[in-house]
């Protein structure tokens, strides 16, 4: 039986299916809950280190970008069959060789940031060997943006409670952990398929597997979109797929240009998708985390580790011992304990040893 076929949750599923602010679950709900203070500390914490270790491109980054930029330089020098005296000036410029440090102030270049450089999603430097960029991306957030960290904050805030609640501490952080992987994993492959990697950041693709999620067990609690338009999260959810669906398609047509308007549909829809089968296929993350955590332990140590189905499982020799076991007792049944051979007392001893070793 699933969570959300149990009385006491569908009872919940009552509570909550009216009423709410803007996003809900903090206004009148569930209070903040330790899983989803913790993340929220976390995302706060690294977007202040993000501030506060900015500083000037170094030569290796300034090289990178005078390369893209001369690509860029060149390939609309070929669309437009020429360039503006100033675009033309600026690329011979970026021809005449390395730029200076000083460059960057000059060029308009932002300034980078040490944590960022470090724990963005870059597929290349993934590719590479960096795999923690994976998951310590959903931890970082747009410097210049100080809604894209607070929306994302707010919509863990507002529906995370009661989905650690219903699913426990440890169970809630490895499905929020998962979706931020997932969404990792699909703006990879958009990256791989377009041939046009954009760095990534943000827990934007967390909060859509958290929202769906959340959707799934309460899809008519209503929120207010602007404080003022009721919409239930069945179709909260919907406006968001569709809506990252959309660009995702034209992107993969080539009809848009990776990145210019600033968001990861690829990594929304794969914290939606995630999040969707997470719910219908009713997985449990947290047992297998604990099952992997056992065996390596257990590999350390140099036990075996087999599960509980597999060791109570008889073997085909045990199965053809208990057949002859149900053919003797029966023969002892029908005609008493003197009728029986020699083989068949040696099968009875052989069965009754296996039995105390067993013990």
């Amino acid at each position: 039986m699933g969570l959300d076929n149990r009385d006491y949750l569908r009872d919940e599923a009552r509570r909550y299916g009216e009423g709410g602010g803007f996003g809900g679950g903090g206004f009148g709900g569930s209070p903040l809950s330790p899983i989803c203070k913790r993340l929220i500390i976390i995302n706060v914490v690294v977007f202040v280190a993000q501030l506060f270790t900015t500083g000037n491109y170094n030569g290796d980054q300034l090289e990178e970008f005078r390369q893209r930029q001369i690509v860029a330089f060149e390939s609309m020098k070929e669309d437009l069959g020429g360039l503006e005296d100033r675009e033309q000036r600026l690329l011979d410029m970026l021809k005449s060789g390395p730029l200076p440090p000083s460059a960057a102030e000059r060029l308009g270049m932002p300034k980078t940031s040490l944590a960022e450089n470090l724990l963005q999603l870059e597929t290349p430097k993934v590719l590479h060997g960096q795999v923690w960029r994976l998951m310590t991306c959903a931890f970082c957030h747009s410097r210049d943006n100080l809604f894209h960290i607070l929306f994302n904050m707010l919509f863990l805030f507002w529906f995370g409670p009661r989905l650690e609640t219903m699913y426990g501490q440890k169970e809630f952080l490895w499905f929020y952990m998962m979706s931020a992987l997932s969404a990792s994993l699909c703006y990879i492959g958009i990256d791989l398929l377009t041939g046009d990697p954009v760095p990534m950041l943000g827990a934007s693709g967390a909060i859509m597997g958290v929202t769906l999620l959340f959707a799934w067990h309460f899809p008519d609690h209503t929120i207010h979109l602007f404080f003022i338009i009721p919409v239930t999260m069945r179709w909260v959810v919907f406006m968001y797929a569709v809506f990252d669906l959309f660009p995702l398609l034209q992107q993969l047509s080539g009809n848009s240009v990776p990145g210019t308007d600033n968001v990861a549909h690829a990594a929304h829809l794969g914290g939606l998708a995630f999040g969707y089968l997470y719910a219908s296929k009713q997985w449990r993350l947290a047992q297998w985390g604990d099952w992997l955590s056992t065996k390596f332990k257990a590999r350390q140590r140099g036990f075996r580790v087999v599960s509980a189905e597999s060791e109570g499982r008889p073997s085909r020799k045990s199965e053809k011992l208990a057949e002859e076991m149900d053919a003797i007792l029966q023969k002892i049944s029908e005609q008493g304990e003197a009728s029986l051979t020699s083989a068949e007392r040696k099968t009875l001893e052989k069965a009754s040893r296996e039995l105390r070793n067993r013990g």
